[in-house]
């Protein structure tokens, strides 16, 4: 220490301890009489009175505290200090003269009195000391005429004094923390007015070093470091850098006026006054004097490792403001730190800590069979192989529930009660801080796109941060290596979980030292391998993007995770890990690290690796590839979703099962053509480094994968999962992405898939009526979703009895509400009682019911809109055509078209039906003769060759015997159908035998009158007999009708029942607005239709207009956007129908030298479509600004003030609104948008607001409805994938999920299913969605009661006779 910090000795020392205690008491109290009293004038007029009597009450502060004369001094002391302050009757004059020159002198006698003494820790003495304390704070925080000097003299008393009170043995309880505590508020006070020197800097960082093995030196510190930073971000980063955030208290710390240039240079000192928190673990960290060293480090060693955690705690929260994670909660650290044995005061952000977890090499990679996989650890079922022979069966649940709450904080951190002994100071307490500290994982905001590189905070923290993680090798003390690692487990794993926190936030284009990387390798494999929980706790909850992140040699580490992933994921109970955070935590934070290592044996093929954590066991390690460790890595997803019972983390790994199956599935698939072949194998040596060719697949293991996971996920659909709605709905979604993945698998295991939706939703329906709600029905919408979906992909499983049979059974079951054979019991249909679960339900049930009669054949579905003379909607067709409803939910038209002169003469007819499902036209002909007879016959109705009559003819006479009945009538035996048409003589009455004789006498007349000509003279000439000319005018219209049995009399007859329409009624053409209403059914789609819109989003870009600039060319974007562009679908032209995909040449040609911008919706679109849904997806570019642009000019527009230009220059996509094809947009259920980002981090600063199609209508509320599916790009070939808005009531969507990565193949697959799922999910949600076939069953409702025609029976029957 410096001299001037040495006290003051009176010179009443060398009398007698009588003598000066009774000097002491008689010049004591007149002068403690005098103060407080206005009127009162002191009783010293003089200096040398003054200097006489500060001699004595320097004295006085030596005596014992029995007696009243300590605190009469310490009055008067106090009061005299305030001479700097304000000017008093009771201060001597000398002293308000001169108050600088006496202040310094005071503090020099006050220093007497925090002197060791034998009554020290009495409320007497504690109470004197907080009074000087508070007065110096006060002199400190108010005056304004304290002098350099006095300055300096009152930091070297505050630094001696907590010198003299922090030294062990000789602690003053809450006096150190609050000594402590004005010590470094005066501090920051002195660096605003006077800024220390060099030699007072050095001082404080000893006398701090040498006392912070207590806790109130480490609490005080973080404070003031705290509020420090919180003053600087702004300063170094502007206004726009997230705060970070600290009590208004700790703030006030820091003054306002500092200025820039100190507020810096201390907070860089104040940061490292603490020194390397390392030290601590050194034999002379709690002691500064040889003579205590044992008593202290006794006393002080059990606090070591809590103030080590609180300062690294300290680091960890530094680290997250420079990176802008700022989020702190006051509540929820006062409960973490009361574990501790350290004060609460500092605040820590709401934040997931860095605890962790070690592991041993696992006998579970021992047992993996070839192509198997293993069950999951548990005390019950032991580890046996899979038989793909039969289904996995799974080991009992302990009871699962319906997505639950996270865990709060107060579950896993006990609670206790802190007292405070000043406003803004807490108790430090001795408690010993728990070896593993128990925290849990709330959700972590992303690092700010503006933070620092990661290079700079390592220079700033990095040798705290490595020593801390690897202090067991830089320990000296002789002490079990285990015991020592415990002890001091929190800190570490602050350490740990810091730095991997700082190299997960990596930029996209930064560069980071390999000095820095190789000592966090050496950090993350040591942690990986050791057997201390917390410590590897903290590294897996802060590497969930490590592998995302473009390091440099990263993958390396895949073996080493994979362990402590295996160990982790595969053990249902995670008894090591019990205390010190939730399991559900911990498993989510190890399945996001799977999401990331699944595709890396794919992608990086025969790279070889060697296993660091067998390196630092032995030197033999033998090296592998990235190949070997697939089964490991599938084993393991396999195994986590046998053990994982919370909803969200069994969502993600669904969502990684889809990703790998199809990732290995699509790996395997043969090339399409040679070029394609030799492209694949020519990257295929690329990636492994060698020249071998792709080495032939002998048994297909994309099969053995997609047969063990449809198996685990039908099972568990139908027993554990089935009371989880999330869940199952997830799995659906995922079933029904594995119907559309290509392997060879036997047809039974379709089937099988195909059996177990089936099960679930007969469970469903099943269900109690009080049990039933909006949700359940959703699920069971779902599931005829799936079902459709399997059905349409795989159609052969129809011609299966069984498959058909049941899945019939299943569409009764939801439009009747049961099903006709229950308990071989057979309930006939006019039987039952339509009672379906919801509308809902059954309107899913008629959707399946038509996809069945679609994909078996029994109707062809006409994808797109057809032509309009196809749909007889021209004006020359539509007063020829006839227009009928059947059964009063099918619009039949018919037009019986003129057959041109090149056509065939057979009659034909052209007949469209309109249905909820769709529209489907036939063409048919009318022919004497069956089709493969007309090759040889012809079709003209034989005519005889008219010839001359010559004079033989004429005179010649034939004699005809006219016949009733043939003659061989007689002979034929008459059979029981004859008697079908009763004789005349059977049934005669009076007017029957009346009309009889009429007959007779009519047939004689006749008889009578062709006799004549025999007896007259008179040559008769006969006409020859000639064929009929032929029919031109079929009526085939209702020929069509009686054919079909639609043209009976109960039919067409009325039953009179309201709201019931005969079974045949014809429609009223001529009204006014007919063929608008038939055009607008028509153009109702009869899927599903969603839309996307894709952006290509270059480094840097912020404005829309440079968003939108990057299509126009294809030089502007990456070659790996256009693959993408062409897996989403195929370009098709506005208004055009294609129904093949496209080849990658027509897609080239199309694309032309744009960047994508040619399928901005003007002409060209992607279309990716099947049987059930259709997806547009539109690349929207800046001409498309620019036609809109012109067609508000065309409307009277062109008049825009200056302000709505800007508007339009900040909102350039609002012109798409406006353009053909991309109104589908807003129409369309899904509102969700595909960005490509060539750097991460501008994921932050992307202009959603500016780039959303805004109506006048608009709200907030419309803008958090749109979903973001980011795609970044890494240097692996792989994709990272950023999924925002992926919220929603049943849970996540899948399969794409925030921090998965993915390879090119299955990218565009994915996404295809991304979008579908979310247009599905909010159909689910939507009180008004209603699904296609039912918009179309409305609309043709409205159209049979505004055209039906009001005619009679009679007319009716005559219209079809006059077409």
């Amino acid at each position: 220490m410096d001299k001037s910090l040495k006290g003051h000795v009176s010179v009443l020392t060398c009398f007698p301890s009588s003598v000066g205690r009774d000097v002491a008491v008689a010049v004591v109290k007149p002068l403690a009489a005098g103060l407080g009293n206005p009127g009162t004038r002191s009783l010293l007029r003089t200096d040398r009175q003054v200097k006489w009597t500060m001699e004595v009450l320097c004295y006085g502060l030596t005596l014992p505290l029995d007696r009243d004369i300590v605190r009469l001094c310490v009055d008067v002391y106090t009061d005299w200090m305030m001479a700097l302050v304000s000017q008093r009757s009771s201060t001597p004059p000398p002293i308000s003269r001169d108050p600088n020159l006496y202040v310094q002198k005071i503090l020099r006698h006050l220093h007497v009195l925090f002197l060791p003494r034998s009554d020290q820790v009495g409320p007497v003495y504690l109470s004197l000391c907080k009074q000087v304390l508070c007065s110096v704070q006060s002199l400190a925080r108010v005056s304004s005429l304290m002098s350099k000097e006095t300055w300096e003299t009152l930091l070297h008393f505050l630094l001696r004094i907590n010198h003299a009170m922090l030294a062990p043995p000789t602690s003053a309880g809450s006096v150190s923390d609050q000594s402590m505590a004005v010590l470094l508020e005066v501090w920051l006070l002195a660096c605003s007015r006077c800024f220390p020197s060099r030699s007072l800097w050095t001082a404080c960082r000893q006398m701090v070093s040498s006392c912070r093995h207590q806790p109130a030196v480490v609490e005080q510190w973080s404070r003031a470091v705290a509020a420090l930073t919180s003053r600087l971000l702004p300063q170094i980063y502007g206004p726009s850098f997230p705060l970070f955030h600290v009590p208004e208290e700790d703030a006030a710390l820091v003054p306002t006026d500092m200025e820039d240039k100190h507020l810096s240079h201390t907070w860089f000192q104040f940061l490292h006054m603490f020194s390397n928190p390392v030290d601590l673990i050194s034999p002379s960290a709690t002691s500064s004097t040889s003579s205590s060293q044992d008593e202290a480090s006794e006393k002080g060693d059990h606090q070591l490792p809590g103030i080590f955690f609180r300062a690294m705690r300290l680091v960890a929260e530094l680290v997250n403001a420079f990176l802008g994670v700022t989020i702190r909660s006051s509540e929820e650290v006062d409960h973490l730190l009361s574990n501790r044995g350290l004060t609460p005061r500092s605040n820590f952000r709401d934040r997931l800590p860095s605890i962790g977890l070690s592991v041993s090499r696992s006998p579970f990679r021992d047992r993996l069979p070839p192509y198997g996989f293993s069950r999951p650890r548990s005390g019950s079922a032991p580890p046996i192989p899979i038989n793909f022979v039969s289904a996995p069966e799974a080991p009992p649940s302990k009871g699962f529930s319906p997505p639950r709450k996270r865990p709060s904080r107060a579950e896993h951190v006990s609670k206790s009660s802190l007292t405070c002994t000043l406003p803004h100071q807490r108790k430090a307490s001795s408690l010993l801080p728990p070896p593993c500290p128990p925290l849990c994982c709330p959700p972590r905001p992303s690092a700010h796109p503006l933070r620092c590189n990661v290079d700079s905070l390592l220079h700033l923290f990095g040798s705290w941060l490595f020593d801390a993680a690897l202090m067991t090798q830089l320990s000296g003390k002789q002490t079990d290596v285990t015991v020592m690692s415990e002890q001091w487990a929190a800190g570490r794993a602050e350490a740990s979980g810091t730095l991997c926190r700082i190299f997960s936030c990596k930029k996209t284009a930064e560069n980071i030292d390999l000095t820095f990387l190789s000592r966090f390798y050496l950090v993350l494999t040591q942690s990986l391998q050791e057997a201390c929980p917390s410590v590897l706790v903290s590294v897996l909850l802060n590497s969930t993007s490590l592998f995302c992140c473009n390091l440099n040699g990263v993958n390396l580490l895949l073996p080493s995770f994979l362990s402590t992933l295996e160990a982790v994921l595969l053990d249902r109970d995670l008894v090591r890990f019990k205390g010190l955070i939730s399991p559900v935590d911990l498993r989510r934070s190890s399945i996001l690290i799977l999401l990331s290592l699944i595709p890396l044996p794919l992608q990086l093929g025969s790279v070889q690796l060697q296993d660091s954590s067998l390196m630092m066991v032995t030197s033999e390690a033998k090296a592998s590839n990235f190949l070997s460790y697939k089964p490991r890595l599938l084993s393991l997803l396999i195994g986590a979703l046998q053990t994982e019972t919370d909803t969200w983390n069994i969502q993600l790994l669904l969502a990684a099962a889809l990703n790998a199956v199809h990732d290995l599935a699509a790996a395997e698939a043969p090339p399409t053509s040679s070029e394609s072949a030799l492209e694949a194998d020519a990257q295929y040596r690329l990636i492994s480094g060698t020249n071998r060719t792709r080495p032939i697949t002998v048994k297909s293991e994309a099969a053995v994968l997609w047969v063990h996971v449809v198996r685990l996920l039908t099972q568990r659909l139908t027993s554990q999962w089935r009371n989880d709605s999330a869940v199952c709905l997830s799995v659906l979604e995922i079933m029904g992405g594995l119907a559309k993945v290509e392997v060879q698998v036997e047809d039974s295991e379709r089937r099988r898939a195909i059996s177990s939706v089936c099960t679930y939703i007969v469970f469903q329906c099943s269900r109690p009526p009080p049990l039933h709600s909006r949700e359940l029905h959703s699920i069971i919408v779902a599931a005829f979703w799936c079902l459709n979906i399997w059905l349409n992909q795989h159609p052969f499983l129809l011609h299966q009895q069984e498959c058909l049979l049941e899945v019939l059974e299943i569409v009764e079951l939801g439009i009747s509400g049961n099903k006709s054979r229950q308990d071989q019991k057979v309930a006939w249909k006019e039987d039952k009682e339509l009672n379906p679960a919801s509308l809902r339900v059954k309107e899913a049930a008629e959707a399946t019911l038509s996809c069945i009669m679609q994909v078996s054949g029994a109707c062809t579905c006409l994808d797109g809109s057809l032509r309009e003379d196809t749909l007889t909607l021209s004006e020359s067709t539509l007063k020829k055509s006839k227009y009928f409803v059947l059964e009063g939910s099918v619009i039949l038209s018919t037009l019986e078209p003129k057959p041109g002169p090149d056509q065939d003469a057979s009659p034909s007819l052209l007949v469209v039906f309109r249905g909820p499902s769709g529209h489907h036209s036939w063409s048919l002909q009318l022919h004497l003769l069956p089709r493969d007879e007309r090759s040889t016959q012809t079709q003209r109705t034989p005519i005889p060759e008219q010839r001359t009559e010559t004079a033989e003819d004429v005179e010649k006479q034939f004699s005809i015997n006219h016949q009733l009945a043939p003659e061989i009538m007689e002979r034929i035996a008459s059979v029981r159908a004859d008697e079908s048409i009763p004789a005349l003589t059977n049934s005669e009455t009076s007017e029957v035998q009346q009309q009889l004789e009429n007959l007779r006498a009519t047939l004689k007349t006749q008889q009578l009158i062709e006799s004549l000509p025999q007896l007259s003279t008179h040559s008769v000439t006969t006409v020859p007999c000639r064929p009929p000319p032929p029919i031109n005018c079929f009526q085939l219209t209702r020929l069509f009708l009686s054919h079909l049995g639609l043209l009976t009399p109960e039919s067409v007859k009325d039953p009179g029942i309201n709201s019931v329409q005969p079974a045949l009624l014809s429609l009223d053409s001529s009204l006014p607005g007919f063929s608008e209403n038939l055009r607008h059914l028509d153009q109702l789609p009869s899927r599903n239709t969603d839309c996307a819109f894709v952006f290509y989003m270059r480094a840097g870009q912020r404005k829309p207009r440079e968003i939108l600039e990057n299509v126009e060319k294809q030089a502007s974007v990456s070659s790996h956007f256009l693959d993408f562009l062409s897996s989403l679908g195929w370009p098709e032209e506005v208004g055009q129908m294609r129904v093949a995909r496209a080849s990658h040449s027509e897609f080239s040609a199309v694309l032309g030298d744009s960047g994508g911008a040619v399928f901005d919706g003007r002409r060209f679109v992607l279309k990716f479509g099947d049987a059930l849904s259709q997806i547009t997806f539109i690349v929207p570019s800046l001409h498309t600004y620019t036609d809109w642009l012109k067609r508000s000019e065309e409307v009277g527009q062109a008049s825009v003030s200056s302000s709505n230009q800007r508007r339009a220059e900040t909102r350039p996509l609002e012109d798409i609104r406006c353009c053909h094809g991309v109104s589908s947009f807003f129409s369309s259920d899904s509102k969700l948008m595909i960005v490509w980002v060539e750097r991460f981090e501008d994921i932050e600063k992307f202009p959603l607001t500016d780039l959303l199609l805004e109506t006048k209508a608009q709200t907030e509320a419309s803008v958090a409805n749109i979903q973001l599916i980011f795609i970044h790009p890494l240097k692996t070939g792989l994709y990272r994938i950023s999924f925002h808005g992926n919220t929603n009531k049943l849970g996540l969507v899948v399969p794409l999920v925030n921090g998965m990565v993915t390879s090119r193949k299955s990218l565009g697959f994915l996404v295809t299913e991304m979008v579908s799922n979310c247009s599905h999910r909010r159909r689910l949600e939507s009180d008004s969605a209603s699904l296609p076939h039912i918009r179309r069953k409305h609309l043709i409702n409205e159209i049979i009661l505004c055209y039906k025609s009001h005619c009679s029976e009679p007319a009716f029957y005559s219209t079809l006779f006059h077409l």
